[in-house]
C-alpha cells in the first residue's frame, strides 16, 4: 500500500477490526494515509499514534464503554490530523455512490442538521430539491477508496471469504466501493466448504485481491462469536496515555515492537495461539 493512499477499514469500534493488518501498516511506517472508517476505534488510534494517518473520514471513532480514542482525539483537536465527519448513513451513501458509479446517492438523512454545511465547500454533500415533488434531499457524492481491508472468520486461497454466522455490519459497503480489497482471516479453509454452501459467502473471490491468514487477527477487538475484546488491553493502553513517554514505551513494547503477529499476541493476549506468522502490508 503506497503512502498517500485512501484505505477503508472494516469492522466496528470493538468488533472485527483488521488489527493485524493495521499493525503492519504501523510497522511499515506508512505515511499520509486517508483512513475511511464508518465506525472505528483502536485501529484508527494506532494509525494516528504512529503518524501514519493525515486524514480520517468517519462517522465515529471511540473505545465505546472505555471512553474516547485518545490519540485520535488529541490529533484532531490540535489540527495535526484532519477529520471529515459524517453520520453513518451519509458516509454509507457516499460509498454506495462510488460503488454504483453514480454522480450522487440521495437521502433525507442529514436534513435539518449542520452536517451538510460542513461539506458544502468540498462538494461531498449538497442539499438539492427534487424537480418532480419539490422535496429537498441530500446528494452524497462518491468517495473514492483505493484499498479496503476487512477481517473475516474464514477464507480460501482463491479469495472467497466468509463472516460467521452472518455479515450484519457495514463492511460490504467499503468492499463494494474499493478498487482493491485485502482480507485477513482467522483461518484458511478448503474451497469445498464455499462451493458446498455458496449462500454463506460474504465476499466471492472476484471481489478480493489478497488473503492473509491472521489467527486472532482482530485482537484486541473481538471477533464475535469466537472471542471477545480484551478489556485489559484497552485499560492498559488508556493508562499509558497519561504521558508521552509512557505511551511511547507502551506502544513500542506492546504494539509496534514485536516482530511477528505471534510475538504480538504473546506479549498481550491472554489466549495465545502460537506463531500467527507475518501479515503482509
Amino acid at each position: 500500500m503506497p503512502d498517500g493512499a485512501t484505505v477503508a477499514l472494516g469492522g466496528l469500534s470493538m468488533n472485527s477490526a483488521p488489527m493485524a493488518f493495521v499493525r503492519e501498516l504501523v510497522r511499515a511506517n506508512k505515511r499520509d494515509l486517508t483512513v475511511v472508517a464508518i465506525v472505528a476505534g483502536m485501529c484508527v488510534d494506532w494509525l494516528v499514534a504512529a503518524g501514519c494517518a493525515s486524514r480520517v473520514v468517519a462517522g465515529l471513532v471511540s473505545f465505546e464503554g472505555f471512553g474516547l480514542a485518545p490519540n485520535f482525539r488529541h490529533a484532531t483537536q490540535s489540527g495535526k490530523v484532519a477529520m471529515e465527519e459524517y453520520s453513518e448513513h451519509l458516509l454509507i451513501c457516499r460509498l454506495q455512490a462510488q460503488a454504483r458509479q453514480l454522480p450522487f446517492m440521495p437521502t433525507v438523512a442529514g436534513l435539518g442538521t449542520d452536517v451538510p454545511a460542513l461539506h458544502e465547500a468540498s462538494g461531498a454533500l449538497r442539499i438539492e430539491t427534487d424537480a418532480a415533488t419539490g422535496r429537498p434531499y441530500v446528494a452524497c457524492t462518491p468517495l473514492a477508496v483505493d484499498v479496503a481491508v476487512v477481517h473475516v472468520h474464514e477464507a480460501d486461497v482463491a479469495g472467497n471469504a466468509r463472516v460467521n454466522p452472518k455479515l450484519i455490519w457495514m463492511d460490504s459497503e467499503i468492499v463494494n466501493a474499493a478498487e482493491r480489497t485485502i482480507v485477513t482471516a482467522e483461518r484458511i479453509v478448503d474451497t469445498g466448504s464455499f462451493t458446498a454452501e455458496p449462500h454463506r459467502t460474504s465476499y466471492p473471490r472476484f471481489m478480493v485481491d489478497a488473503v492473509c491468514e491472521a489467527p486472532r487477527g482482530a485482537y484486541p477487538t473481538s471477533c464475535f462469536p469466537e472471542y471477545g475484546h480484551d478489556g485489559r488491553f484497552f485499560e492498559d493502553y488508556l493508562g499509558a496515555c497519561g504521558s508521552p513517554a509512557d505511551f511511547a514505551n507502551f506502544f513500542e513494547r506492546r504494539v509496534a515492537g514485536p516482530t511477528t503477529w505471534g510475538d504480538f499476541l504473546a506479549a498481550n493476549d491472554p489466549q495465545p495461539v502460537g506463531d500467527g506468522g507475518e501479515v503482509g502490508s
